[in-house]
């Protein structure tokens, strides 16, 4: 399937009566949250083994790690290799029905303004399409070419910048000064700015070098704000609906790593460094294989958009028992739709040039 690779490796290939019954055993885990027992297996998916047999079966898949016992009942679930095994070999991905995709496209057919804005309302849309936390990182575009920066005086004390890259993408980002400024030295200071992006000579990464060279202290509070905080935001909604089956204890650790957004963004940018991706995939990744004990509990669902030269990412977090079927197809269409309108919109702006 075009959708799931997330298969690793493989401990012991198993047979197709193995197979069915594993694929089985998890449907019925994700969906109802429980354990099945033999006999309600070959009831309910009319699998044409006897109740001895699929004991057997089961007791075989328990030596092979991808079934464990659980505490409560002499019932099994899925480990984690059970799972992998599942997602790379037997998952069968929900297709969007007309309607569904027809929503989602009506949200992005809509007006949308700066680049943020397309991310932070992609973020909201996963979260209410899957009731789980919908995540967005923006990518790092510390070597893009700023086109032109434009600083909106709104106060003395604050500015608003609006960065045109090359691209014809726009973000945007509030600037506070210590120190007074006023409207007129707001505007001399874009100026200097744009004398050398609008001949695309300057890069995200050199506007520290470019303020050094100045000797302009306003301009070194302008870096520090906007151009070293261009790495990539984190766009999180419905981050507290995943924690609502667990006590404020089990909640506590998981939640503080969502309200520090940038802890996630290392995580995200460690997991797409050390692991082979390719664009228009939708990965699957287990809170324990992070090594961070608090999100062990958790599955990462994601997929890649690209914007000019630099990529991001598009994906839930929600607990590792998930739709898996539908989770995926959502991600996959949601992250087509955002190229869609990315792409768009760098036309549109390669236009009005």
């Amino acid at each position: 399937m075009s959708a799931n690779n997330f298969l690793d490796r493989v401990v012991k290939m198993i047979t197709d009566r193995e197979k069915l019954v594993l694929g089985a055993i998890i449907d019925h885990y994700l969906t109802e949250g429980d354990t099945i027992g033999s006999r309600t297996l070959v009831k309910k998916y009319n699998i044409k083994y006897s109740s001895a047999t699929i004991r057997n079966v089961m007791a075989d898949l328990e030596d092979f790690g991808y079934l464990t016992k659980t505490h409560t009942s002499s019932g099994r679930i899925p480990t984690d290799l059970g799972y992998k095994f599942y997602l790379s070999e037997l998952l069968k991905i929900d297709k969007l029905s007309r309607n569904e995709m027809e929503k989602i496209h009506q949200i992005y057919d809509k007006k949308i303004g700066e680049f943020d804005e397309i991310l932070r309302k992609t973020s909201n849309l996963l979260s209410k399409l899957t009731s789980y936390a919908g995540i967005v990182l923006e990518p790092s575009i510390s070597c893009e070419t700023i086109k032109k920066v434009e600083l909106v005086h709104v106060s003395d004390y604050m500015a608003m910048a609006v960065i045109v890259m090359n691209d014809a993408t726009v973000r945007t980002r509030k600037i506070y000064f210590e120190n007074p400024i006023d409207e007129i030295e707001l505007k001399k200071i874009s100026v200097k700015l744009n004398e050398k992006s609008s001949k695309g000579e300057i890069k995200t990464y050199e506007i520290e070098n470019f303020v050094k060279e100045k000797g302009n202290p306003v301009l070194e509070s302008i870096s520090n704000k906007i151009y070293q905080d261009m790495e990539g935001e984190v766009f999180i909604n419905g981050a507290s609906t995943i924690f609502e089956d667990k006590t404020v204890e089990e909640a506590k650790e998981a939640l503080e790593i969502f309200n520090k957004r940038k802890g996630l963004d290392e995580i995200f940018k460690e997991l797409v460094s050390t692991r082979e991706h390719k664009h228009g995939k939708v990965y699957v990744v287990f809170g324990d294989e992070l090594n961070i004990e608090a999100l062990k509990d958790f599955s990462f669902v994601y997929s890649f958009y690209k914007n000019g030269n630099s990529q991001g990412i598009i994906g839930v977090v929600g607990p590792k028992r998930m739709a898996y079927s539908k989770t995926v197809s959502l991600v996959e269409y949601v992250t087509k739709e955002v190229n869609n309108v990315i792409n768009i919109s760098q036309k549109k702006g390669g236009r009005d040039e």
